[in-house]
């Protein structure tokens, strides 16, 4: 089935599309390089299919779990640079500000929830020990 697009843990590409777009864009450091891949495959008039029936088993969490407020910052900040690249002549500046200002909104309540999930399971640990 088409779509827009797909996670980059698990793609198969033509050569003659990689070459046609381009590589990967390597100022993502993590996060979102799979969605502005996705973005300039479908402005050159790629189609981005997914198979429902395939399986594929992604190990993956390592990094996330043991450095959770790392990872979020540089997926956040992935965020603001697929939006700034794809879209900031679309939005005119005070909805790019918006834009900028909800993804680190979104960020601070990650860390938050994080932060606060830590407590609680430092809590529960110290009832139950």
């Amino acid at each position: 089935m088409e779509v827009e697009a797909i996670s980059g843990a698990c793609t198969m590409v033509k050569r003659h599309a990689m070459q046609d777009v381009g590589p990967w864009d390597e100022q993502y450091f993590l996060h979102c390089e799979d969605l502005d891949l996705c973005m300039r495959y479908r402005q050159k008039e790629w189609t981005i299919l997914f198979v429902p029936g395939s399986r594929i088993v992604h190990h993956r969490g390592a990094c996330s779990r043991s450095r959770p407020l790392f990872v979020e910052w540089h997926k956040h900040h992935g965020m603001l640079r697929f939006y700034r690249k794809f879209f900031r002549r679309q939005y005119p500046g005070a909805l790019m500000w918006l834009v900028t200002l909800g993804v680190w909104l979104r960020f601070c309540a990650v860390v938050a929830y994080i932060g606060l999930r830590g407590i609680g399971r430092r809590f529960i640990g110290e009832r139950n020990g």
